[in-house]
């Protein structure tokens, strides 16, 4: 029963005249007690007093701020200094004021604010037991709370009376209970007694029993000595004299909650006193006694236990973000807002995808590798050891120190005599184990490998020693000798090593696995991420979220946002043909290699995107320019014009010297600093969204505390291109599914398309693409790029296949995306890109194909690159008039103009120069290589004559008899 159906009256507030009279009779006993002294003492006090604004008593109260999902479910409390969700007295169960009533301040309803019964009752008892008993009252403590300290003195005292007699002048009993009530301190970071039935509950206030209100009032005397459960370390728990009622989990620390019996001692105290004041009756007694309080406590989970921290941390990143930009707010306010503000948040997160999604990555090694039993090094890692056993990077410079070599068991460092000398006291140390800083020294990380095969990179952290305890040249640490003696246990010697203790650095020693690997989906037509996770066998709260804040090279996943969709834009067709022969730096090298270390020749467009074709992908940069490039790039997100501070790429207007701006960044993907899987997930979703980028959200709108609305979070759209050509450049990514090396992403009665990725050496591997239903990026790679992995963008791939198989469980199967109206077919010849002749369908590659266009952009011109001509199949040489006829064969060539020369690429010759038109006239053939045969000469001679005179018909078929020379 709430305090809506409380039949008994609320007492009203006390009027001023009353006020007046209480403060003359306390004035005038203080003077008789102690005479005219304390008398002008407590009027100075009141002189001095805060005045009491009712209108501060709640709002000014901090309060805790909640992630929901989108169907209303918590995702999560924001911890804070408080933790605390105002609720009125109507929420409240009579039953609970009762209980606080009760053992609080039992006049409450009757008193003015200071109980003067309590009062004697108190100095009474005081008087008898030599003790010290208070008898402050529900309002004198919520006074004390809103406008006092905790100081132990008269004066505080005779303010705390004052301001409690005032405040129930102008708040009704309702008001100051309420108060009280919901800002009261109930232990575990609880705050109110809504936080504290959620937190010890989990369950609202409304919803609290007889037995459970009584646990939460008796806990107000002390919250250290009665508050429900406690927390205890899990190696410190101890079955045979612990009970378990719950694990919590605490800034990313795992704690078991540990019932604490004297809660239920004092519990029974209150139900007692509850029975002896009529607050209850002896039925109600019984039943609250009987109910079992080990079994009724469940610690309320703050966030999911099934889920980690990288939904919720990104939904905060981006609400301080948003509070700054649409409210004005600086950073600080933001976050002041956020933690304290009581918010409401509501994120675009798909719980169940969420949960599908981390499974996954709980069984990463499986999925990819299954049974790794007989592998010998770790998991997907190509490494290089050293003979000492460290990890060494392509240069042999270490990466990862064996923990052996590195550390002691119990992880302190090891220092050999080749590492240090002592001199005079001074410890001197020069080793690679340790890189020297003017204010620290930072220990190099070390790697073990665990029971499942994988690489666990571990950090070490800074030794710092005092300033002026320590020097450092040319790379020589000096520790001198006088901090040395002040600390003795800074190292030990072991022999001829030395040992230095782990008390003066941090050391991971869970480390973190590697590879790496994060993902992101989201609905790319609203713009909501649905699910993301940020790494692999990681715990913790606002752990790294590699999805959001870790740049890393793209590699070829790059190149249909940053170059072809581009170019589809500014004038060139699936169609458009791309040489792939030598290319050359600006300072004449070969530059860039493709992954097949060869060049195949002539492309069309479609098809260098399918073959990720390096030098394609830079050609055709080239032709467009670096500026269309950067400016479709600011309409996908990737360059953020208003916020350059939020985006990872890095413009020429950023940094004249070193910035994206050029061929490797944009061609290949080789940046400056990277792009996050946000980042190129969203792109690829405007291709997916006809053409409309829209902004990635994790939240859609903030509530205020009083449920308000604070914002509406409609993320940005951009129109990017028409929808024409970008299902056409999805088109070329799905063929580069169904067709080309992407092929490992292909699903089952759904449709795919995407494009892989691969930096240099395979350090970074990637798959991004889409479905009729959602667009996901996958990323895989070791956190120090310096080492590489042993599989390529095909593993990528995969990955990606299995998560997108697993969300799209229960969804129906589409196998062609939806196609808009103004595209067109037409055949065309991939070695010109233009339409189709007949010489070109007597290529024998097949090159006459069937290509998509957006209408109006069918080339007009039929191919001129096919030409037919006679070669002397001896030779492969033009034939001349004097070649055999048995030798001349009509073929069919593609003529390049200007023509390829090997000779003037270093003898680089292309693997479609065979179809080249040959220039050069053969010479094993001329007059003097002719067989004269008088007998066919006759024959010829007698034939020409009855014949009329006309000439037998030349074998060569062009009329002359010179053959076609192409010309």
């Amino acid at each position: 029963m709430t305090t809506e159906n409380r039949k008994r009256k609320t007492k009203r507030r006390f009027t001023v005249g009353k006020f007046v009279k209480i403060l003359i009779i306390m004035i005038l006993m203080a003077g008789i007690m102690a005479g005219g002294a304390i008398g002008t003492a407590v009027l100075a006090i009141m002189e001095d007093a805060p005045e009491i604004d009712p209108t501060t008593i709640m709002s000014n109260l901090d309060q805790t701020s909640s992630i929901y999902d989108m169907n209303g479910n918590l995702i999560e409390k924001i911890l804070a200094e408080e933790l605390r969700t105002i609720v009125s007295i109507k929420e409240m169960p009579e039953h609970l004021l009762d209980a606080f009533i009760a053992i609080e301040d039992e006049r409450f309803e009757s008193h003015p604010g200071v109980d003067i019964e309590g009062i004697a009752g108190a100095l009474l008892d005081n008087f008898r037991s030599g003790g010290m008993r208070g008898a402050s009252t529900i309002t004198q403590q919520l006074v004390k709370n809103v406008y006092l300290t905790n100081e132990v003195k008269l004066t505080r005292k005779i303010t705390e009376a004052y301001l409690a007699l005032k405040m129930e002048t102008i708040l009704s009993k309702d008001q100051i209970l309420e108060a009280y009530l919901n800002r009261n301190y109930f232990g575990q970071n609880a705050y109110g007694v809504q936080e504290a039935s959620r937190t010890y509950f989990s369950k609202d206030v409304k919803d609290l029993t007889i037995a459970e209100s009584a646990m939460l009032a008796g806990i107000v005397k002390s919250t250290t000595q009665f508050q429900p459960y406690y927390r205890v370390k899990p190696e410190d728990f101890d079955p045979a004299k612990h009970f378990e009622v719950g694990q919590i989990e605490v800034l990313g620390e795992k704690f078991i909650a540990v019932y604490n019996e004297d809660s239920e001692a004092r519990q029974k105290l209150v139900l007692s006193q509850m029975l002896a004041l009529g607050k209850i009756t002896k039925q109600q007694y019984d039943q609250a006694l009987a109910q079992d309080m080990r079994t009724s406590l469940k610690p309320e989970q703050k966030k999911p236990q099934d889920i980690t921290s990288y939904f919720a941390d990104l939904v905060k990143t981006q609400a301080i973000e948003a509070m700054m930009d649409k409210l004005g707010y600086t950073k600080a306010q933001a976050e002041a807002e956020l933690f304290t503000g009581g918010l409401s948040l509501y994120a675009t997160i798909d719980m169940n995808m969420q949960k599908q999604l981390e499974e996954i990555y709980e069984n990463f090694v499986q999925v990819l590798v299954g049974n790794t039993e007989n592998l010998k090094g770790p998991v997907l890692v190509d490494w290089s050891l050293n003979k000492a056993g460290n990890v060494v990077d392509e240069k042999g410079s270490v990466v990862y120190y064996s923990k052996a070599n590195l550390m002691t068991d119990d992880h302190d460092l090891i220092l050999t005599p080749e590492d240090y000398k002592l001199e005079n006291g001074d410890l001197i140390i020069k080793t690679s184990k340790i890189t020297p800083y003017p204010t620290h020294f930072d220990v190099t990380d070390f790697f073990t490998i665990d029971e499942r095969k994988n690489l666990v990179a571990h950090s070490v952290g800074s030794i710092v020693v005092p300033e002026g305890q320590f020097s450092v040249e040319n790379g020589v640490i000096t520790i001198k000798s006088t901090y040395l003696k002040d600390n003795p246990e800074f190292y030990s010697q072991n022999g001829e090593n030395i040992i230095i203790s782990n008390r003066y650095f941090y050391v991971h020693e869970d480390g973190v696995v590697q590879p790496q690997s994060a993902t992101v989906i989201l609905d790319y037509r609203t713009g909501h991420i649905k699910a993301i996770v940020g790494g692999r066998d990681v715990d913790g709260t606002r752990i790294l979220n590699r999805a959001t804040d870790s740049q890393r090279q793209p590699g070829s996943a790059i190149k249909p946002i940053a170059v072809y969709w581009p170019a589809l834009n500014n004038g060139q067709t699936a169609a458009t043909a791309i040489d792939d022969t030598p290319f050359y730096n600006g300072a004449g090298e070969l530059w860039p290699k493709n992954w097949y270390n060869s060049y195949r020749g002539l492309h069309t467009l479609r098809r260098s995107v399918e073959q990720s074709v390096n030098v394609n992908s830079v050609k055709m940069l080239q032709k467009i320019g670096i500026t269309a490039s950067v400016e479709h790039l600011k309409k996908i997100g990737i360059i953020d014009v208003d916020h350059p501070e939020r985006d990872s790429f890095v413009t020429s207007t950023e940094n004249r010297q070193v910035n994206d701006e050029n061929l490797s960044s944009l061609g290949l993907g080789g940046m400056t600093k990277g792009l996050t899987p946000l980042e190129i997930t969203a792109a690829y979703g405007a291709i997916a969204n006809k053409g409309i980028y829209v902004e990635p959200i994790a939240f859609t709108k903030i509530l205020d505390k009083n449920g308000n609305l604070l914002i509406d979070n409609t993320p940005k759209e951009t129109m990017a291109s028409s929808p024409q050509v970008a299902y056409l450049m999805g088109d070329i990514m799905r063929t580069t599914v169904a067709n080309g090396i992407a092929g490992r992403a292909r699903m089952n009665n759904m449709v795919v398309a995407g494009k892989t990725g691969t930096t240099q050496n395979q350090a970074d591997i990637w798959f991004v693409g889409y479905t009729p239903y959602y667009v996901s990026g996958t990323w895989i790679g070791n956190d120090s790029p310096r080492i590489t992995l042993s599989r390529s963008s095909s593993t990528a791939a995969q990955l990606w296949q299995h998560i997108n198989t697993t969300i799209h469980e229960g969804l129906e199967g589409k196998t062609s995306f939806e196609r808009p109206d103004g595209l067109v077919s037409a055949s065309i010849c991939t070695q010109s890109g233009l339409l189709a002749t007949e010489l070109c369908s007597h290529d024998p590659r097949g090159v006459v194909k069937s290509e998509l266009f957006v209408s109006g952009t069918v080339p007009k011109a039929y191919c001129d690159m096919h030409v037919e001509a006679q070669i002397d199949n001896t030779n492969g040489k033009l034939a001349n008039e004097f070649c055999p006829e048995e030798n001349v064969e009509t073929r069919v060539f593609i003529q390049r103009t200007p023509p390829y020369v090997p000779e003037e690429h270093k003898g680089i010759i292309p693997s479609d120069f065979a179809y080249q038109l040959p220039t050069e006239v053969c010479t094993d053939h001329d007059e003097t290589t002719v067989i004269e045969n008088p007998v066919l000469d006759w024959l010829e001679q007698w034939f020409n004559n009855n014949n009329g005179g006309n000439p037998a018909p030349n074998p060569n078929g062009n009329g002359n008899g010179n053959g076609n020379n192409g010309n």
